[in-house]
C-alpha cells in the first residue's frame, strides 16, 4: 500500500460518517521512499473498505522514524508502539490497579484535552453485570439518557458516566473512576476487563462529539 500524503486524520468516523475501527494489524506501507512495517502501530480502519487512516499522533511517529532511517541510509523501517504505550501507567491512574490501554487514550480520536495528557478520558472496560449493583442496590441511582448510555449517582455526592459498546461491554472513564472511594474501587476492579479497543457507543458520541442523544 502506497501513499502520496500521510495527513493526521482526527476522526473516530470516516468522511462518509461510518465507524472506524481503531487496529494494530500487521501492515505495510509505502511512504516517501522508504518501506514501513507497521507492527503493532495503531491505525483506524473501515472495516468494510478496508481504508485506513492515520491520526495526528501516528503520523508524528511515523515522520520521526522515516527521518532517522533516511539518516542512517535505510530504506525500510519496523515501528511498534502498541507495547511501549500500553507497559506504561497514565498520570491520572497511577495508584490504581484498573487494566486499561494507554494505546486507546492516545490514537482514539478525542480523548486528549490537553497537553502533554493526564490520561483522564482513558476508557476503562467492564463486564456488562457490573452494572446491576448500581441499578439495584441501595445509595445508588442510575439515569439513563439512552438504553446504552447514562449516569450512576452515589449517595454522598459521587457520581460517574458509563456507556455500553456493540459487544455488550460496559465503558467509564478513568478519571472519573479514580475519584471513588476504596469500598467502590474494590467492586469495579473486580469487574474490570481487559482493553477491548472498541469505544464506539452513545457515550462517546455525547461525551466526546457532543451529540444531542
Amino acid at each position: 500500500m502506497k501513499f502520496e500524503k500521510l495527513d493526521g486524520f482526527n476522526s473516530y468516523y470516516d468522511e462518509e460518517d461510518q465507524p472506524l475501527e481503531f487496529c494494530s494489524d500487521r501492515k505495510t506501507i509505502h511512504y516517501n521512499e522508504v518501506k514501513i512495517v507497521l507492527n503493532k502501530l495503531p491505525y483506524l480502519k473501515n472495516s468494510i473498505t478496508d481504508v485506513i487512516y492515520f491520526t495526528t499522533a501516528a503520523v508524528v511517529i511515523i515522520n520521526d522514524h522515516i527521518s532517522v532511517a533516511k539518516s542512517k541510509g535505510e530504506s525500510t523501517v519496523t515501528i511498534n508502539q502498541l507495547g511501549r504505550f500500553n507497559r506504561g501507567k497514565l498520570p491520572i491512574g497511577k495508584g490504581t490497579k484498573f487494566q486499561y490501554s494507554s494505546a486507546e487514550h492516545f490514537f482514539i480520536p478525542g480523548l486528549i484535552i490537553d497537553f502533554p495528557s493526564n490520561g483522564y478520558l482513558t476508557p476503562v472496560y467492564f463486564n456488562h453485570n457490573v452494572l446491576v449493583k448500581y441499578q439495584h442496590g441501595a445509595g445508588y441511582n442510575v439515569s439513563l439518557t439512552t438504553e446504552s448510555f447514562g449516569l450512576v449517582s452515589i449517595s454522598g455526592g459521587a457520581s460517574f458516566h458509563y456507556g455500553i459498546n456493540k459487544s455488550g461491554n460496559v465503558i467509564m472513564w478513568l478519571g472519573d473512576l479514580v475519584k471513588l472511594d476504596e469500598r467502590e474501587l474494590l467492586y469495579l476492579y473486580s469487574e474490570n476487563i481487559a482493553p477491548q479497543y472498541d469505544l464506539h457507543s452513545d457515550f462517546y458520541d455525547n461525551q466526546i462529539l457532543n451529540k444531542w442523544l
